[in-house]
């Protein structure tokens, strides 16, 4: 099981799907801040969703000032017609989802 961090996403025109993420493969410093163990690459939103079909974990990671912190995690949501997206597993932390990473 891998373990990987989005840091940017890119929705749809109509800004109710992800379409594409930045991510790369994550683990942890020595300092328990979250790190990327290769260069983050720019994916289509389906690998993600593969990657959680095999059981990786995925999170988002979050800047602040010069610290990467570790947001919540990622899991899969079914949209209408069956299709597969990502969203944040805890809703209801200000400034902790989806949305609210850079765009690219």
């Amino acid at each position: 099981m891998s373990v990987h961090l989005i840091e940017a996403v890119r929705f749809n025109d109509a800004g109710d799907r992800v379409e594409m993420v930045r991510w790369g493969r994550g683990h942890r410093k020595g300092d328990g801040s979250p790190g990327w163990e290769a260069v983050t690459t720019e994916h289509d939103v389906s690998l993600v969703v593969d990657a959680l079909h095999f059981g990786d974990e995925v999170a988002t990671a979050f800047r602040v000032g010069n610290e990467m912190v570790l947001g919540p995690r990622v899991h899969i949501v079914i949209h209408q017609h069956g299709i597969e997206d990502i969203d944040t597993i805890d809703h209801d932390v200000p400034g902790r989802t989806l949305a609210d990473l850079p765009r690219f």
